[in-house]
């Protein structure tokens, strides 16, 4: 198997992020240090990527974005605006890494060089069905959203997921709900996982018991909240109250919960995750954990910027705080619920 930068990095006892500033020719690297890594470089025949090593030094002043879902989705676009904020006051073009392929064979750090870029904004991606080693290794910036990567030169940007989804509970339980119910995002994405804890955390902290059949699977849409709802509300003994893992899965656990004859909230609460625009115009406008999706966009860019100027800056961790916005599809649980 091929060494790569992580093996020189652990046998020279120094981090990927030093071993690619020697590589690059950087000055800020002690000339000790400097020649331990060159010397494991030598001893290893590790070779480095010639891609990712052209596209230091040039000043292209345009940033990547790689997105596998496209920018259809709500909580995209309000990102992708608060990336532009960012970009106005410093001067960066933002290019949109379409998918091309995501096999094997494809190369994040090829994508970024045929491009020119000077780094890139990741998100709409999952662990376990993507690797970004390479682009981790190769030294070029990176900033993911929701997806805690913290290597190299590589940081993330997530909201607060766990306390918002507890926070969620609290409320609901405040409402004198028992039966609480959850509707997943994909189910082993970072949000999803997180979320999920801070559902069961919130549970515990009420009082109330975590029972596996109120836990129903979804992927963030609609379709995947509607048909989710549906599977609750077959139940014999379904929840009186619901929290989606997206706004839009709530939208379609209220449209499920109508289509049985039932009423939001006086049968069911339904809350939502995001707040984006359509939930204040849902009937009954929707109650919902508010993502400053502005402030994730615009500190994405300005996390990346100082990555780019800085070769000696930290890898990055950022988490923004969540609201919880009540609106009117949660209500008090019957007194014989």
């Amino acid at each position: 198997m091929a060494t790569n930068i992580r093996d020189v990095a652990k046998a020279a006892g120094v981090s990927v992020a030093t071993v690619s500033k020697v590589l690059n020719g950087y000055t800020t690297v002690n000339e000790q240090t400097k020649q331990k890594v060159l010397k494991y470089v030598k001893e290893l025949q590790f070779r480095p990527n010639l891609a990712a090593r052209s596209l230091v030094g040039r000043r292209s002043m345009t940033i990547g974005i790689f997105l596998t879902t496209g920018l259809a989705h709500p909580f995209f676009t309000r990102i992708v605006a608060g990336m532009e904020q960012a970009l106005q006051t410093r001067g960066y073009d933002l290019i949109y890494l379409a998918q091309v392929s995501w096999s094997k064979e494809y190369s994040f750090v090829r994508h970024c060089q045929s491009r020119n870029v000077e780094g890139v904004v990741v998100f709409g991606f999952q662990h376990e069905n993507t690797d970004f080693g390479e682009l981790i290794e190769s030294g070029i910036p990176a900033v993911f959203i929701d997806l805690d990567i913290r290597e190299g030169r590589a940081g993330y940007i997530t909201s607060d997921n766990r306390e918002a989804t507890e926070r969620a509970v609290a409320y609901l339980a405040d409402l004198n709900h028992r039966r609480v119910g959850y509707i997943s995002g994909n189910k082993d994405s970072y949000v999803n996982v997180h979320r999920f804890e801070g559902f069961r955390a919130g549970l515990a902290q009420a009082g109330i018991p975590y029972r596996e059949e109120y836990a129903a699977e979804g992927d963030f849409t609609r379709e995947a909240g509607y048909a989710a709802m549906r599977r609750l509300l077959a139940l014999p003994e379904p929840p009186t109250a619901v929290v989606c893992c997206s706004d839009m899965s709530a939208i379609g656990a209220i449209e499920a919960i109508r289509e049985a004859g039932l009423s939001v909230p006086e049968d069911i609460s339904v809350l939502g995750f995001d707040d984006i625009e359509l939930a204040v115009y849902v009937k009954p406008a929707l109650t919902t954990v508010r993502q400053d999706m502005m402030t994730i966009g615009r500190r994405s860019i300005e996390l990346l910027d100082e990555l780019i100027t800085d070769e000696t800056l930290a890898s990055p961790e950022a988490i923004v705080p969540t609201e919880l916005v009540v609106r009117e599809s949660c209500g008090p649980a019957k007194a014989d619920e």
